[in-house]
């Protein structure tokens, strides 16, 4: 009796171990964007995408700036680093609706891991950290094709200031609105029970006390910082650092963070971090000069981007999947 007991348990078990993958398998809502744009928004660099034979990296940008400027502002770290990168232009440099956005984002790890024929790292600052969440939430299926995911300054849980001041007599862009801490977008993704979607997906996030955009990074309940993941403060790692919004990205932390993710199963450890990782400001094969500079415009750039993208009177409507709980 004990054995056929054992039996019917293992059965059941068995059951139970089929429907989580069957779930975990789900595609996610059907994509509504026009998949010649979605392909012509598709770009990677480095060595050859197909058959990779290190991890593929997914470069993640931020609102105001284009998947391809992200890539520029950080070419050197990844040729030193060696992986193939891919990264994808959002619409209206990465100020339309993140429900359209993270579209782009889902059809982008898909292209990548069939291509690659393997797991995905996903890298994001700013927005391009709360779209891989919002992606792997929603779409249970892409947590078969990544392995880690590092979002450096991720806008998880709203900013109380650097978005604007957005009202009906004040537009804003879509992704600002989505952006501010309270709005409908987030507290809906926040209700969700799990911060951190996929069992075996590594999550890392990092973090800048001196973020001029995304705010509050201290205290008890850092935005940035995920339930579930490893959650890095730059500067509890080098103290007295002094790094800005976009900086987080470069930051020599930032990347020796992702490094250990990509080497290691489940997220980074700060234990593994290198011995001189404070020795320099930024990643490996970023020259210093020229990335300080490269920084001081960014600003500039993103924010005459910002301004001549779309803008709307108040938030877009939170879609009929985004309030459904799992």
């Amino acid at each position: 009796m004990r054995a056929r007991g054992a039996l019917i348990c293992l059965a059941g078990l068995c059951g139970l171990l089929l429907l989580a993958t069957a779930a975990g398998a789900r595609p996610g809502p059907k994509l509504r964007v026009a998949p010649q744009k979605l392909a012509a928004a598709f770009h990677c660099h480095g060595p050859e995408i197909r058959d990779a034979t290190k991890v593929p990296i997914m470069l993640v940008t931020g609102t105001g700036a284009t998947g391809e400027q992200a890539y520029g502002i950080g070419k050197g770290a990844f040729d030193a680093f060696g992986h193939p990168v891919c990264d994808v232009d959002f619409p209206d440099f990465t100020t339309a609706d993140i429900q359209v956005s993270v579209q782009y984002l889902v059809y982008g790890i898909r292209r990548e891991a069939r291509l690659a024929g393997r797991k995905v790292a996903v890298f994001g600052i700013s927005q391009g950290g709360l779209l891989p969440r919002f992606a792997l939430t929603y779409w249970p299926g892409l947590r078969l094709k990544v392995s880690d995911v590092l979002a450096a300054a991720g806008t998880q849980h709203g900013s109380i200031l650097g978005l604007g001041e957005c009202s009906a007599g004040s537009p804003c862009t879509p992704a600002n609105w989505q952006q501010m801490a309270g709005s409908n977008l987030l507290n809906a993704l926040n209700r969700q029970p799990d911060e951190s979607p996929g069992g075996r997906v590594g999550w890392t996030t990092v973090r800048s006390l001196n973020d001029e955009t995304v705010q509050p990074q201290g205290g008890r309940h850092p935005t940035s910082a995920l339930r579930g993941a490893t959650n890095i403060l730059i500067q509890k790692v080098c103290p007295g650092r002094s790094v800005s919004h976009i900086g987080t990205a470069l930051d020599s932390v930032t990347f020796a963070a992702f490094v250990d993710a990509i080497r290691h199963s489940g997220p980074a450890k700060v234990s593994r971090l290198p011995a001189g990782v404070c020795s320099h400001p930024y990643a490996p094969g970023l020259d210093e000069t020229t990335t300080t500079a490269l920084l001081g415009a960014a600003g500039g750039l993103v924010g005459s981007q910002t301004a001549i993208a779309p803008k709307v009177s108040r938030e877009p409507p939170v879609r009929g999947y985004v309030k459904r709980l799992p």
